[in-house]
């Protein structure tokens, strides 16, 4: 087997409405589609986020995270703080990037990224 590349990053959510409504309204993301009343898939080039609401009883997995490419760190922070939007790691700098994370309202990490190169995907 080899791995060709990354079709999707799946979050596990509690209410889909609301988290569609954070990632859509609140981030910006747009729908690629939705599959029945438990799937939506949010273009997050050069992948898909998909959000998924298990059945009642089934298992919920955690510890994924996303990274989403902004084009400016400290303006997307200041954004979303003022939309009330929980921000764990405030603005940083690595040497190569720019990055905060936040949380959805599911409490996933959500890493907002900035690569002082200007490349993204």
């Amino acid at each position: 087997m080899q791995v060709r590349g990354s079709d999707f990053v799946m979050y596990h959510v509690s209410d889909l409405e609301r988290s569609l409504k954070f990632y859509r309204d609140i981030l910006g993301m747009t729908v690629e589609g939705q599959y029945g009343g438990d799937w939506v898939e949010l273009t997050a080039t050069p992948t898909t986020l998909a959000l998924y609401r298990p059945e009642e009883g089934a298992p919920r997995v955690g510890g994924a995270s996303i990274g989403l490419a902004v084009d400016d760190v400290a303006s997307a922070v200041d954004e979303l703080k003022e939309k009330d939007v929980e921000v764990v790691w405030g603005k940083s700098e690595s040497p190569v990037c720019h990055f905060a994370i936040i949380r959805d309202p599911d409490g996933n990490n959500v890493v907002l990224h900035q690569r002082k190169d200007g490349t993204f995907g």
